[in-house]
């Protein structure tokens, strides 16, 4: 099985008709590995992603497989720098997988399971939310052997709620045959019921249309909001303002319904339900109830409703997504779809091969200069070992970790390092900045003046730079300090020059306010030519 490794949302869409034509046959295929869902999904959380697209030859001019995944860099204080695996869908994807041609499943689910083992560098993958086959589950997680791997399970128990356990319910061809597989209390209460909103005098349910949509959407979402603020403290508007995103996007490319069920103008309950048209399928996404509203049973109202409404329309299956609670039994589903979360480890902790993806250097960089600004001096050093160990010609990695050297005194390390930097990027004025400092406090001044010098000319009005420079030129060779005239200052009465050079901290101040004022062909003469350190 030949294996290409697929990076970048324009890479991603270019595959979109091959994905579908993979969809359509794929019989464990379903609406969170859809072409549709992932694109948005990965444009709206566009952390360290990539697609395994595997085909049986090289040749073959399409593929037969994918497999998307999301990698994360974490950091433990023993280790440093780790990374982890997680399908793309991870953070929003109630179900997650693989999508294979079922005549390729044999060959492609081990085949990704082997890249990912032996071509990938990870210390763990968490397999959140895996709604796979058992057959496909044996043949992806054989490879990760115990001999070398953690198999941990993963418990989704919440109380008597077990939210691995997907209710769904296979639909017939009508109505009535439906109705038929309920008890007859339940029935008739909802034949009695769906009938008072259909008349629609004080209460009724819509369906949201383009007009109504985002309306409806943002009511649905507050609702929402108001129960689950409390559980789940800020976290509530990230995942509302996610839901908005996404949900806007299903319902701009058709596969959002969105019913809503009114006590005269008031919105009391709302479904956001996703629409699998290729599978003929609804999915219960989110609700949101006003829990004020004593009257009509606005919840499962809804949901009688929208079950009527996929028999209507021909769609198979109504699925109420994660979670066994009780409500959903009374809709007498027929299939549950078991998820089997778990995380495999390897049994040292650490990344296999001992390197470090590549792909997460941004997120290193920017969690190292964290650990800095927190003061936490050994994880910061530790972590700038391990990107330079990664990208060892990383002139910013070797400028904040120079930097950091010599803020913490070991200037013979940050002069390395600094000196390196700027031998890759030869303009990095700060970068010159601290090498000078390092230099001076090492007593090689002549470099450090010429550093210093190098400063100045790439960044002119750097004041600091130039005092350094008129310092360090006094001293250079044994010197005297230069005096007015030979900055520019006009020729002074003896007993005035005298006076100034009696007072260094004078002649000083004088001779930085000339070098302020000369012009910049003069000063760029003085300041050259490069240094040579």
């Amino acid at each position: 099985m030949h294996i290409d490794v697929i990076e970048g949302i324009n890479e991603f869409q270019a595959l979109r008709r091959n994905w579908e034509v993979i969809y359509d046959a794929d019989p464990e295929a379903q609406f969170f590995l859809s072409w549709q869902w992932l694109g948005e999904w990965l444009t709206t959380h566009p952390t360290v992603w990539f697609v395994l697209a595997g085909k049986a030859h090289r040749s073959d001019p399409e593929y037969s497989a994918f497999l998307a995944l999301r990698m994360r860099t974490s950091f433990d204080h023993k280790h440093g720098f780790y990374n982890e695996l997680f399908f793309a869908g991870d953070g929003f994807s109630d179900y997650n997988g693989i999508l294979t041609r079922p005549e390729f499943e044999a060959e492609a689910v081990p085949a990704f399971a082997e890249f990912v083992k032996r071509r990938l560098n990870w210390a763990r993958f968490t397999m959140e939310n895996m709604t796979i086959s058992d057959r496909r589950r044996r043949l992806f997680l054989r490879a990760f052997d115990k001999m070398q791997f953690v198999h941990t399970e993963i418990d989704h128990r919440d109380g008597r709620i077990n939210h691995a356990i997907c209710p769904v319910i296979q639909l017939p061809d009508s109505w009535d045959e439906y109705l038929n597989t309920l008890s007859q209390n339940n029935r008739q209460k909802i034949r009695r019921l769906l009938k008072r909103v259909d008349v629609g005098k004080d209460c009724r349910i819509t369906i949201s249309d383009a007009h109504t949509i985002s309306d409806n959407l943002q009511s649905l979402l507050e609702l929402w909001k108001i129960k689950w603020r409390p559980s789940k403290g800020d976290d509530a508007e990230a995942i509302a303002e996610r839901n908005w995103i996404m949900l806007s996007r299903c319902a701009e490319n058709g596969t959002l319904f969105l019913p809503v069920f009114w006590h005269g103008d008031r919105p009391v309950a709302a479904l956001g339900t996703l629409v699998d048209h290729c599978k003929k399928s609804l999915l219960f996404f989110i609700t949101g109830r006003d829990e004020t509203y004593h009257g009509l049973p606005a919840g499962y109202l809804l949901h009688a409703f929208s079950i009527r409404y996929a028999i209507a329309q021909g769609f198979r299956t109504y699925e109420f997504l994660k979670g066994n609670e009780p409500y959903k039994y009374l809709f007498a589903p027929q299939v549950e779809r078991h998820q089997r979360p778990l995380s495999v480890t390897t049994k040292g902790g650490r990344n296999l091969g001992g390197k470090l993806d590549p792909r997460g250097l941004a997120i290193m960089l920017e969690r190292t200069l964290e650990f800095e600004e927190q003061e936490q001096t050994a994880d910061a050093e530790l972590a700038y070992r391990q990107i330079l160990e990664l990208a060892p010609d990383n002139a910013l990695a070797l400028y904040r970790f120079g930097k950091f050297m010599a803020k913490n005194g070991d200037h013979i390390q940050a002069k390395t390092l600094l000196k390196r930097s700027v031998e890759l990027e030869p303009d990095g004025d700060n970068t010159w900045f601290y090498l000078a400092q390092s230099l001076e406090a090492l007593g090689e001044t002549a470099a450090a003046l010429a550093a210093y010098r190098e400063v100045v000319r790439l960044q002119p009005r750097h004041d600091e730079a130039k005092e350094k420079v008129v310092q360090l030129s006094a001293s250079v060779g044994g010197a005297a300090p230069v005096t007015p005239p030979l900055l520019g200052l006009p020729g002074a009465e003896p007993a005035r020059q005298d006076a100034i050079m009696a007072e260094p901290n004078l002649v000083l101040r004088k001779q930085l306010e000339e070098l302020r004022n000369l012009s910049d062909k003069y000063f760029d003469t003085f300041v050259n030519p490069r240094p040579r350190l």
